[in-house]
């Protein structure tokens, strides 16, 4: 039972990670409601800059995972300490994800756009996508 309690552990952060994200944007959204929205440049590039950088994010997250991924077979005695990689390498992920959606939230909340929140609702889905998994550790560990 206690082999599995960090995997538990590594879940548990997870879902608060995923929880106060969520809380904040809804908060996000009742606080913009019913206020015009503003813009940065225009509604069309604030919209697209915003989209390229939560794609850039998702895309270095996605990158650096299966970066890592593929350089643990290279390491050696790698099993000895593969709980510890194998959270290092969640830990990124979700901090790369994380501070886009947190940025991408806040920018709504400054320009009372709710297509911003809409892209926030998108990262909250490609954060998901990078939960740790138990299926995931075993293929890549042992």
């Amino acid at each position: 039972m206690a082999s599995n309690r960090w995997f538990q552990q590594l879940q548990t952060i997870f879902y608060a990670l995923l929880m106060a994200q969520l809380i904040y944007a809804v908060v996000v959204w009742f606080l913009i409601r019913g206020e015009e929205a503003r813009f940065f440049m225009d509604p069309q590039a604030d919209l697209y800059i915003l989209a390229g950088y939560a794609l850039c994010m998702v895309g270095g997250a996605w990158f650096l995972d299966q970066f890592r991924a593929r350089t643990v077979t290279k390491q050696k005695n790698i099993r000895d300490r593969a709980a510890s990689s194998y959270r290092a390498t969640v830990f990124i992920r979700l901090a790369i994800l994380e501070s886009a959606t947190l940025l991408i939230t806040t920018i709504a909340l400054l320009t009372y756009n709710y297509e911003a929140l809409g892209l926030v609702c998108l990262m909250l889905g490609a954060f998901w996508y990078f939960r740790p998994t138990v299926l995931q550790f075993t293929e890549r560990y042992v």
